[in-house]
């Protein structure tokens, strides 16, 4: 057990924009605090900004204030792995490297983690749905955008990466949902359309919960969906399948129970096209 340390004072927001190339140096940085902290390498599952400037597909961010990461969950693998001080390690190394840097204390964050979706197994028990799919090795594979020997950051899986910024829809997050977007289309020839976007995130982050949503709500969400479609494909550009106003056949596994347990839509054979993007 390493002797306890004090977290070195730092200002409470960052001010400095982390551009690729800084983003890259100071997360390196932290890696080597991380590695000497833990001996080992520290997986954290990130959303936001961040996953737009460092994943290699996209050029549409010059750079991000802060790196959203999911800390309730890694708190919960670390402390079973042994780790029983596992935040305190993790805060302490952010904060010395935001002192080295001159950043904000926010520069990386679990901010978003009070607004995140929580579910229910089968059994009844508990669970973090972005975590556990994000970590799957599926996922954490293509989806790692960071790795050194001290730390590995995995981004969300699009589906959720979409379903989180739909929510707020705000600064960057209409040009984000429309890199996604180009990124399906692009890679795996997905024919978006509104209906089979709305479908897509339902089924894929359906603790969301939105087959609960008020009519307000849910004509809300189809505007922004919509909006995402037009600046992902402008008019003169817009594939062919995108102006087809013929719906997606759904299935009987289509529809998002409403039950207390939202279970899971079973997958069908396709899912894996939809659900993950390879590069």
């Amino acid at each position: 057990m390493e002797a306890p340390k004090s977290k070195p004072k730092v200002k409470e927001v960052n001010d400095i924009p982390l551009t690729k190339k800084l983003l890259i140096e100071v997360l390196t940085d932290l890696s080597e605090r991380l590695y000497h902290s833990f001996r080992r390498q520290v997986r954290l599952v990130v959303h936001g900004g961040a996953v737009m400037v460092l994943y290699p597909s996209f050029c549409h961010r010059d750079s991000t204030q802060d790196v959203d990461y999911i800390h309730r969950s890694f708190v919960s693998e670390y402390r079973a792995l042994g780790f029983k001080d596992a935040e305190e390690r993790l805060r302490r190394c952010i904060a010395e490297t935001a002192a080295r840097f001159n950043l904000g204390a926010d520069w990386m964050n679990d901010h978003a983690d009070v607004a995140l979706p929580m579910a229910y197994d089968h059994k009844g028990q508990m669970y973090d749905p972005i975590y556990n799919a994000s970590t799957r090795q599926e996922n954490a594979v293509p989806q790692t955008i960071f790795n050194e020997r001290g730390l590995r950051l995995v981004a969300v899986p699009w589906p959720w990466a979409v379903a989180l910024k739909l929510v707020r829809y705000a600064k960057k997050d209409p040009e984000d949902c429309a890199a996604v977007l180009r990124l399906g289309f692009f890679q795996r020839g997905i024919p978006w359309t509104l209906d089979g976007m709305e479908q897509w995130i339902s089924e894929r982050c359906w603790p969301m919960r939105y087959s609960e949503y008020q009519p307000p709500q849910r004509q809300q969400l189809r505007e922004r969906i919509q909006d995402a479609l037009r600046r992902a494909f402008p008019e003169r550009h817009l594939p062919p399948q995108l102006s087809s106003s013929t719906p997606p056949k759904r299935t009987a596994n289509s529809t998002s129970s409403s039950s207390s347990s939202h279970r899971p839509p079973q997958r069908t054979a396709s899912a894996p096209r939809l659900y993950y993007f390879t590069r």
